[in-house]
């Protein structure tokens, strides 16, 4: 609470930035309050007399509001929500932002919890790119920023816990795809079918593990960064030594790779109901 909130009486409206154009700062103010209110929301004579603005006034900005989809209004109580648009535009400023630089406080809260290696990955091509790595605090850690891979012939996703979670996150038909073509180098070719069924198991689950399957002594949970749209843009993981793995400390890992994926997922305006958080 600041001291202008302090002096200025109860129900007064809150003092806004004027400019030139008074429309978009009662706009604004009016966006303003919306969005501070809760999942309950505001009714009309209520968030009027915040604003100061008279009642006719607010409605018909909140009209517009609403016909932009900036603004919603729910059925039964007629209170104003923020709407559905705002999560679009939040996903496009966190990208334009930089995914990484966005996701820093998250991978930074779980690698403070996990103790553990954590890194951002996300597809590019046929290869599984790290965008962000924080690499573990203890003397015996996973560091796969040492790995180099010069071509896109490197390890199949499917042999990575954040691997599985991107290459569960496309439509089958493109997985097939993708299989078939991707130049990767994999000693023992996994079956088609039983393949696809793991994938459909790692997207029902909302998570995937690696136990040494692509190097020895090193195992990984990874979990799925969803957009407004329910799809898999990027996976969230954090890989550790096998010596270290209990089913205690994997379930505990699991846990906090889910909620961190679920954290960023509704930064990215996904539906509450598509997370685990």
């Amino acid at each position: 609470m600041t001291d202008d909130d302090v002096a200025r009486p109860k129900g007064a409206p809150r003092p806004e930035p004027r400019t030139a154009i008074q429309a978009i700062d009662r706009t604004v103010g009016l966006l303003d309050v919306v969005a501070g209110v809760g999942s309950h929301g505001i009714g009309l004579g209520d968030l009027a007399q915040q604003v100061g603005l008279p009642s006719s006034t607010a409605r018909t900005l909140l009209a517009s509001l609403v016909a932009h989809g900036l603004v919603a209004q729910h059925a039964t109580s007629r209170h104003y929500l923020l709407g559905s648009r705002f999560f679009e535009l939040n996903r496009r400023f966190v990208l334009q932002t930089d995914l990484s630089a966005a996701a820093a406080p998250v991978l930074r809260t779980l690698w403070e919890r996990t103790q553990e290696t954590v890194h951002l990955a996300v597809f590019h091509g046929y290869r599984r790119v790290d965008i962000a790595v924080l690499v573990g605090p203890q003397l015996l850690t996973i560091d796969p920023t040492t790995a180099r891979f010069v071509d896109a012939s490197a390890t199949p996703p499917y042999r990575t816990a954040a691997g599985k979670v991107l290459f569960a996150g496309l439509p089958r038909p493109e997985r097939l795809t993708m299989l078939r073509s991707a130049p990767w180098r994999d000693d023992t070719p996994p079956d088609e079918g039983r393949l696809m069924d793991a994938m459909d198991d790692v997207a029902t689950h909302g998570f995937a593990t690696n136990l040494e399957e692509e190097a020895p002594g090193v195992y990984g949970v990874a979990a799925p960064v969803r957009d407004h749209t329910g799809r898999t843009i990027a996976a969230v993981c954090v890989g550790y030594p096998s010596v270290r793995h209990t089913d205690a400390h994997a379930a505990s890992l699991r846990d906090h790779v889910v909620d961190a994926a679920a954290e960023l997922s509704l930064m990215l305006g996904a539906d509450p109901g598509q997370v685990s958080a």
